[in-house]
């Protein structure tokens, strides 16, 4: 294997562990750290809306199109597959 892939590997277990093991070693400092993160969210969200409740965003995700497009594919790719060996 190439130095770099090892290299590679050993940091991000390293990197992983240690952003694991950050909050556990400091708790009071993440609970912090996490309840100023949502106070500065929500003084965001009362400064764009001038202190009004906006309606909610509704997000549209095209689940049923990607699941007819991902069994399309499957099938088209297979057909190719098979003409190909025939």
């Amino acid at each position: 294997m190439p130095d770099w892939l090892i290299v590679s590997i050993v940091g991000s277990v390293i990197l992983t562990a240690l952003l694991n093991l950050l909050p556990m070693l400091f708790p009071r400092a993440a609970r912090k750290a996490q309840e100023r993160l949502i106070d500065d969210m929500r003084a965001r969200q009362s400064a764009e809306d001038g202190g009004e409740q906006a309606p909610r965003l509704r997000v549209f995700f095209p689940w049923k199109a990607m699941l007819i497009g991902s069994v399309v594919l499957t099938v088209l790719v297979n057909l190719v597959g098979w003409f190909a060996r025939s």
